[in-house]
């Protein structure tokens, strides 16, 4: 992918999630939660729940020998320097959510994405220590408005959001720029390609979500000799 004659500076802090089953793994399972902690500064896994209210990470309704959230996070705490992206699916009890963090020691490690208009209320009351990104789809006929870039900002300030979260497939640059000029962050996700992971590099994120953290590592460090 050609880069265009615009110079970006990437956020100070910028950070490469490994998706839900990155490099070759099987996703929300333990052994890729492990696998990406290693080769990433991030994780992400999915947040779905037992009909006992269990927290298991799943895409999908999960079956009962899903892993348990618990022990993801006891797995990030031999991590310290690495952190969690808890995607929500559904929110069941959050107040267990984020009762486990605590007790488990890694509250400061995580965070939440996939919490769209309809998960804010569950999420800013059931689990007020833990930061999270407001998800938002980007409307391609919008994208270039400065009044609809405003809008998405002033939505996620409304909501208490630490930042943006949306799909690489519609972002532009003056998104990335709006929401930094208001204080806000900007994750964007999923890069699956390496053409994918510079056009990100190039808007100037503060943190990309990827299935190849290897590739997306290589990529940043030519991308930051330019």
């Amino acid at each position: 992918m050609k880069q265009t004659k615009s110079v970006t500076i990437l956020p100070a802090g910028f950070t490469i999630t490994a998706h839900a089953g990155a490099l070759d793994t099987e996703a929300n399972t333990l052994d890729s939660v492990r696998v990406c902690l290693e080769n990433a500064d991030i994780a992400e896994v999915d947040l779905r729940f037992l009909p006992d209210g269990t927290p298991v990470l799943s895409h999908n309704s999960p079956s009962a020998n899903a892993a348990r959230l618990e022990d993801a996070f006891r797995l990030l705490k031999q991590f310290p320097d690495k952190r969690m992206n808890v995607d929500i699916k559904a929110t069941t009890d959050m107040p267990l959510v984020q009762k486990l963090a605590e007790e488990i020691g890694v509250l400061p490690q995580v965070f939440f994405t996939g919490v769209f208009k309809r998960f804010v209320a569950d999420v800013r009351v059931g689990a007020p220590k833990i930061p999270y990104y407001l998800n938002v789809d980007i409307f391609p006929l919008l994208r270039y408005s400065k009044v609809y870039r405003l809008h998405l900002v002033h939505q996620a300030q409304r909501y208490g959001a630490i930042g943006l979260n949306f799909n690489h497939l519609n972002a532009t640059k003056k998104i990335v720029n709006t929401a930094h000029a208001n204080g806000l962050l900007v994750s964007i996700w999923t890069a699956r390609s390496e053409d994918t992971v510079q056009k990100i590099l190039y808007l100037g994120a503060d943190n990309l979500t990827t299935t190849m953290p290897d590739v997306a590592r290589k990529c940043l460090e030519a991308f930051s000799k330019q």
